[in-house]
């Protein structure tokens, strides 16, 4: 089968072999061997890397035939290396099956040149939105009350005073406003206005939370 991966993690088992996860256009996330050969372009195979391959099945998992580099997105800068890290280590951990959508925002904000932090975030909402587990913002989740004061990770959403339970995180009505704002538009719209670095941040550590707790 030959399809088209941006590789997400690349781990070094020796001196001529490597363990690729990456995210597909036709399988998913996928996880094979490689066995480096002389005169190889290792490029293709490195971390966010967008190249073609030709996966054999064997047993449950795959063997590599053929492998060109498309695209190399690997940053000259140090911000964008670690906001590329922090896209991929979301990704690694979970089963994501083959989704059109997904592959198409990976590679919209595997672009991204400039407003980091709006653009992790903003990824982190879509990427919840994708895979049907985008929470209950507006009113609490238990009652359907207006006075949200938390955000529960076993509710899925926003809770108020009365439904308030330990494994809760401080929310507000302001940071349901923001994040449903970020996650309706473009990052075109978004990338220069400016947002609050601590809001932002508070909504990555409960996004962060939540998916753990629905994907894993």
């Amino acid at each position: 089968m030959k399809l088209k991966g941006f590789v997400l993690r690349s781990k070094q088992l020796g001196s001529n072999l490597k363990h690729i996860t990456a995210f597909t256009d036709k399988l998913g996330k996928v996880d094979f061997i490689v066995k480096l050969k002389r005169g190889d372009f290792p490029l293709k195979f490195d971390l966010f890397s967008l190249s073609s391959f030709q996966l054999n099945q064997k047993g449950e998992g795959y063997e590599l035939k053929e492998a060109d580099l498309i695209k190399s997105y690997f940053p000259e800068s140090m911000e964008k290396f670690f906001y590329l890290s922090k896209i991929s280590k979301l990704l690694v951990p979970y089963h994501l099956v083959e989704s059109k959508k997904l592959f198409k925002l990976i590679e919209a904000y595997f672009s991204v040149e400039k407003s980091y932090s709006v653009a992790y975030t903003m990824f982190l909402l879509k990427f919840a939105f994708i895979e049907g587990i985008f929470p209950v913002l507006t009113r609490c989740v238990n009652c359907s009350s207006k006075k949200v004061i938390s955000f529960s990770i076993e509710k899925g959403g926003v809770v108020c005073q009365s439904c308030l339970n330990s494994k809760s995180f401080s929310w507000n009505f302001e940071l349901s406003k923001l994040a449903l704002n970020l996650a309706k538009n473009s990052f075109e719209k978004m990338k220069d206005i400016k947002i609050s670095y601590v809001k932002l941040e508070k909504i990555n550590k409960v996004f962060e939370a939540h998916i753990r707790y629905r994907l894993s």
